[in-house]
C-alpha cells in the first residue's frame, strides 16, 4: 500500500458495522459547522485498551454513561480486545492515543533504537521515546505505520483524530509525517476566550502543586510551574507524552490549532487542572475526595460561562483496574501514575452517575463527539434519539 494514505482513508468505510468515514467528506463539506444554539460537549475516554481487564470499566462508561469519544492507545496488550468493541459503537468518534508505554507492533528486531534494551521491561517502549535524538527515524516511521495499519486492519479505518506532531525529534517528526499520510484530524482545538471562573481554578490547581512542592510530596517532583502571578503548566518529564489527560490525540489544550479547524472553536482549557482531587500521596484522600462528578456540577472550569458557541473537551479515564493496570502499564514516574490508576474506578462511576446525567440535562447541553465537533454531524445525538435517551437534545 502506498505511503501517502491520506486519500484512502478518506473514503474508507466499513459496510457491515455501519461506519462511515466523516473525513470521507470533502473539505468544503468539512467547513460546515452546526449552528444550533444548545451549548455542545465532548467527553473523552482515554488510554483504552491498556488492558482486556481495564477495557470492560472502559465500555461500562460508554455504554451506560456519556462518553461520546475513544482515546485508544495502539500498542498495548487490550488494543485489539478494545478495536473489536467499538465496531459496535459507530457514534463514538475514534482517537489515537499516543502514551507508546506497551510495545512495537512491528518487529521489534527491526525497531531496537525505540525499545527498551535491558531490564524488567526490555522489549517495551522507552520512556523517553518522543525527546530521545538517538531514536532511528525509519525504525519510527516503520512503528507508527504499523500502529495505524493494525487499527485499520481490526477497526476497518483509521482513527477520526489523533497523532499530530512534537517537537524535532525523530519520534515526533515520524508522528507528524504519518498523521499527515492518514489524514487524521490533529492540534484542532483552539485558545478559550478569557474566563474568570477557569481562570481562578487553573490558579488554585497551580497554588496546589506549589504548596506540596513545598511540602515535599512525591508526586509533585514531576511537575513544574511559573513562578505566583506568572501562570505557567504542568510538566511531566520522563513520560514518553507531552502530559497526563493532556489531550493526546489532539495537542495541547488551547494552543497551536490547525488553522484548518479553528472555526470549529474546539476547546479543552481544564485538560489535567480536571484532575486537582488526584493530586496526593495519600491513596486514602484520593478515595474520599476524588469525584469527577463535581468537575461539572459545580462547574469548576467556567465551562456554562463560556460563549456558547464553543465545544468544551475534557479526558478521563474510566477503566477497571488489573495488575497490569495497577503496576505495569503507565510505568515511569510512580508517585504521580499511582494516582490515576485509583482514579480509573471513579472515573468509571463518574461517567454514569445520574448527578452527571441531571446536570448535562438542567443546562440543555448537546453531547457529542469529535467527528460531531470538527465536521457538524449529528452521530451522537441521533444515537440518542434512536435508543430513547432523556439526553437527547434535539427535541
Amino acid at each position: 500500500m502506498t505511503h501517502d494514505r491520506r486519500e484512502f482513508f478518506r473514503t474508507v468505510a466499513v459496510g457491515a458495522a455501519g461506519f462511515t468515514a466523516i473525513s470521507a467528506l470533502p473539505l468544503a463539506a468539512q467547513t460546515a459547522v452546526s449552528t444550533r444554539a444548545n451549548r455542545k460537549m465532548v467527553v473523552r475516554a482515554d488510554d483504552i485498551g491498556m488492558s482486556r481487564f481495564c477495557n470492560i470499566g472502559t465500555f461500562e462508561a460508554i455504554e451506560n454513561g456519556v462518553v461520546t469519544a475513544a482515546d485508544v492507545m495502539l500498542d498495548s496488550p487490550g488494543t485489539e480486545d478494545a478495536l473489536e468493541r467499538l465496531k459496535k459503537f459507530p457514534w463514538i468518534s475514534i482517537g489515537w492515543h499516543t502514551h507508546m508505554w506497551g510495545a512495537p507492533v512491528s518487529d521489534p528486531k527491526r525497531a531496537p533504537s525505540l525499545i527498551e534494551r535491558t531490564g524488567e521491561f526490555a522489549g517495551r517502549f522507552r520512556t523517553d521515546l518522543a525527546q530521545a535524538q538517538d531514536v532511528v527515524f525509519e525504525e519510527a516511521l516503520a512503528e507508527v505505520r504499523a500502529q495505524l495499519d493494525r487499527c485499520v486492519k481490526i477497526l476497518g479505518k483509521a482513527p477520526d483524530t489523533g497523532g499530530g506532531g512534537r517537537g524535532n525529534a525523530p519520534w515526533g517528526r515520524a508522528m507528524s509525517q504519518v498523521t499527515a499520510e492518514f489524514g487524521l484530524a490533529a492540534n484542532f482545538t483552539v485558545p478559550a476566550p478569557p474566563n474568570t471562573k477557569f481562570e481562578a481554578f487553573r490558579d488554585k490547581y497551580l497554588r496546589h502543586i506549589r504548596d506540596a512542592q513545598q511540602a515535599g510530596e512525591e508526586w509533585a517532583k514531576y511537575y513544574t510551574v511559573g513562578a505566583p502571578g506568572a501562570g505557567g503548566a504542568p510538566a511531566q518529564p520522563g513520560s514518553p507524552t507531552s502530559g497526563r489527560g493532556a489531550a493526546a490525540s489532539q495537542g495541547a489544550p488551547g494552543g497551536g490549532a490547525d488553522p484548518r479547524f479553528a472555526s470549529r472553536k474546539i476547546i479543552m482549557p481544564a485538560g489535567t487542572f480536571a484532575y486537582i482531587d488526584l493530586l496526593t500521596d495519600s491513596i486514602a484522600k484520593v478515595e474520599k475526595e476524588y469525584d469527577p462528578v463535581l468537575f461539572y456540577t459545580e462547574d469548576r472550569a467556567g465551562i456554562l460561562d463560556y460563549p456558547e458557541d464553543r465545544i468544551f473537551a475534557q479526558a478521563w479515564h474510566p477503566g477497571y483496574v488489573d495488575y497490569y493496570t495497577y503496576r505495569l502499564g503507565e510505568r515511569a514516574n510512580r508517585a504521580r501514575a499511582q494516582q490515576f490508576v485509583v482514579g480509573r474506578t471513579q472515573d468509571v462511576a463518574a461517567m454514569c452517575d445520574s448527578r452527571l446525567k441531571n446536570w448535562i440535562k438542567q443546562h440543555r447541553i448537546e453531547l457529542v463527539n469529535f467527528r460531531d465537533a470538527l465536521y457538524g454531524t449529528d452521530d451522537y445525538q441521533n444515537h440518542l434519539r434512536t435508543i430513547g435517551s432523556d439526553l437527547y437534545m434535539r427535541g
